[in-house]
C-alpha cells in the first residue's frame, strides 16, 4: 500500500529554492531583481521569515514566470492568496500604475490602495465587475478574482472539469428558480479513446467499483436520512472518475449509456438528487468564504453578502428542500488548508446532522475521497478526528475484474489482438489508469503503422511511477 500521502506540504523556502534553480539564480542576483537584501532572501530560503511581503512575492511570480496554479500555491503559502494581491499582480502585468488605474475606474487612489492592502476586504461588486473588464482577465481569472471579493463571478466553472461553461453550454428552464436544475451541465458524448493521466469526462468511461457503488446506493436509499461515506484509495485508483461518474450519471440520457450501466445499482437512479462537487486542490477551495460561495452557487441560490458559515446555513436552511449530496475530492488537501480549521469543519460538519438542532433534516449527505482512513488522515493533518466520526463506513477502491476491464479496452475504436489484450491485462492488473496508459501506447503504434513491439517498451515506461498500485 502506497503511503506516501498526505505528502508533507512544501514551504515557502523550498518552493522558492526551486525555482531559483529552475531559473539558475543566485540569492545576490534574484535580491537585486526584486529589490530585498540577501540577506532577506536567505532568511526566506530558510523559512526565518514566515510571511513575506505581498509585494515581494508578486515580483516573484514575474521573474520566476509562474502559472496561475503554481502562483497559487505560493501565494497560498505565505497568505497573499487575496483579493486585494491578485489585484496589484493584474494591475502590474496591464503596465498601469495606482493612479492610472484608480484614474480609469473612476475612484480615488485612496480607495484601490485600501483594496490593494486588504485594508477593505470586500469592494463593490460593479467595480470589481469594471476591473475585470479594465484588466482584461480571462474567464478563468474572472472566476477566481469574484470570489475572493466576496462576489458572484459572472462566469460559471464546471466543478469537475475546471472548465468555464458560457450560456450556450448551460440548460435553462423557462421560469426562474433557485432549483439546482437550471444549472445542469450538458454532457458530452466522449470520443471512444483512452484518457491517459486524467479522470473521466463522461459516465460511459467508467468502469466496475461495483461494491463501491453498492455501498454508495446503501448509504443514500432514505433520502430523508443520508449516510456519509469515505472512499478509499491510493493516488490513481481512481477516486475522482468515481466521484465524476455520481455527479453526471442523473444527466447523462440512457441511450448515451452502456447497457449495464447504471452498474450495481438496478435501474434505481438518484434522479431527485442534487449534487456538488469540491475540488480540494484548487486554490479557492482552501479559504472558507470562497468554499461556501462555490457551494451555493452550484446549487443555485443566490449568496449572501457576508457568507459565513451563519449566512451558508441559514441560506441551506430556507431553501435546501431536496436529498443533497456534496462530493469532497481529495479532502486530505482540505484537512491541510490552515483556513480551514476546527470550527470551520465543525460547523460544516454540523449541518449534516439528521436532526433539527443544527442539522439539515438529513438532506445533506457527503463523500470524501482520501487515500487512508479518515480519522487517520484527521490527525495527521493535526484536526480533530472526532468530527469525522459521522464517516461510520468506508469503501476502498479495487482493480477491475477480467471481464470489466476488457469491457474497457473493447471500448476504445480501434480492436485488439487477443495477444495484445491479454499482455496489457497482465501488466495492468486491471487497474483502469494503468489499462489507459498501456492501450494509449498501443493504439498510438496502431495509428503511426509501427509493426513492431516497441510500443510495449514505451508503455511499460508510462506505467512505471504508478505499479504500487499492483500492491494494494
Amino acid at each position: 500500500m502506497n503511503t506516501d500521502f498526505p505528502q508533507r506540504k512544501r514551504s515557502f523556502g523550498e518552493l522558492l529554492f526551486r525555482y531559483m534553480r529552475i531559473n539558475h539564480l543566485m540569492v545576490n542576483e534574484l535580491a537585486s531583481i526584486i529589490d530585498i537584501t540577501p540577506e532577506t532572501l536567505e532568511f526566506w530560503l530558510n523559512d526565518t521569515i514566515k510571511n513575506p511581503c505581498c509585494h515581494h512575492v508578486i515580483k516573484l511570480v514575474s521573474v520566476f514566470r509562474l502559472n496561475d496554479e503554481q502562483r497559487n500555491e505560493l501565494f497560498s503559502l505565505v497568505g497573499c492568496y487575496q483579493f486585494g494581491v491578485l489585484l496589484d499582480l493584474y494591475r502590474a502585468e496591464n503596465g498601469f500604475n495606482n493612479s492610472e488605474l484608480a484614474q480609469k475606474l473612476g475612484v480615488a487612489r485612496i480607495t484601490l490602495t485600501r483594496w490593494r492592502d486588504g485594508v477593505v476586504k470586500r469592494p463593490a461588486c460593479e467595480n470589481v465587475a469594471e476591473l475585470a473588464l479594465i484588466l482584461k482577465l480571462s474567464p478563468e481569472r474572472q472566476y477566481e478574482f469574484f470570489l475572493l471579493a466576496g462576489c458572484t463571478p459572472p462566469v460559471r466553472l464546471d466543478p469537475i472539469s475546471g472548465i468555464i461553461i458560457d450560456a450556450i453550454d448551460t440548460i435553462e428552464t423557462d421560469s426562474p428558480s433557485t432549483d439546482q436544475d437550471q444549472f445542469k451541465t450538458r454532457v458530452k458524448q466522449p470520443e471512444p479513446i483512452p484518457i491517459p493521466g486524467i479522470p473521466i469526462t463522461h459516465p460511459g468511461q467508467f468502469f466496475g467499483q461495483i461494491a463501491v457503488l453498492k455501498k454508495i446506493r446503501w448509504a443514500w436509499q432514505q433520502p430523508s436520512a443520508l449516510r456519509h461515506l469515505a472512499v478509499i484509495g491510493d493516488r490513481r485508483s481512481g477516486k475522482t472518475s468515481l466521484l465524476k461518474y455520481l455527479h453526471y450519471i442523473t444527466q447523462t440520457p440512457q441511450t448515451d449509456l452502456r447497457s449495464e450501466q447504471p452498474q450495481g445499482w438496478k435501474d434505481w437512479l438518484p434522479h431527485d438528487f442534487q449534487f456538488v462537487f469540491v475540488d480540494f486542490q484548487m486554490a479557492v477551495m482552501s479559504k472558507p468564504e470562497t468554499l461556501l460561495i462555490a457551494i451555493l452557487e452550484q446549487l443555485g441560490f443566490r449568496v449572501p453578502k457576508q457568507c459565513d458559515l451563519i449566512q451558508f446555513s441559514t441560506t441551506l436552511a430556507k431553501h435546501l428542500n431536496k436529498p443533497t449530496v456534496i462530493l469532497m475530492d481529495e479532502i486530505g488537501r482540505g484537512l491541510q488548508a490552515p483556513a480551514l480549521d476546527w470550527h470551520f469543519w465543525s460547523g460544516l460538519l454540523a449541518l449534516t446532522k439528521t436532526n433539527g438542532n443544527g442539522g439539515m433534516n438529513g438532506k445533506l449527505g457527503l463523500v470524501i475521497t482520501a487515500p487512508k482512513p479518515i480519522q487517520i488522515l484527521a490527525q495527521e493533518c493535526d484536526q480533530d478526528s472526532s468530527l469525522f466520526t459521522i464517516f461510520g463506513d468506508s469503501a476502498h477502491l479495487t482493480a477491475l475484474t477480467e471481464t470489466e476491464a476488457r469491457d474497457l479496452i473493447n471500448s476504445f475504436s480501434h480492436a485488439l489482438t487477443e495477444a495484445d489484450t491479454d499482455w496489457i491485462l497482465q501488466q495492468s492488473g486491471c487497474w483502469p489508469a494503468l489499462l489507459q496508459l498501456l492501450c494509449d501506447a498501443r493504439l498510438f503504434a496502431l495509428e503511426d503503422g509501427d509493426t513492431t513491439d516497441n510500443w510495449k517498451t514505451d508503455g511499460l515506461e508510462r506505467i512505471e511511477p504508478f505499479l504500487y498500485l499492483l500492491k494494494t
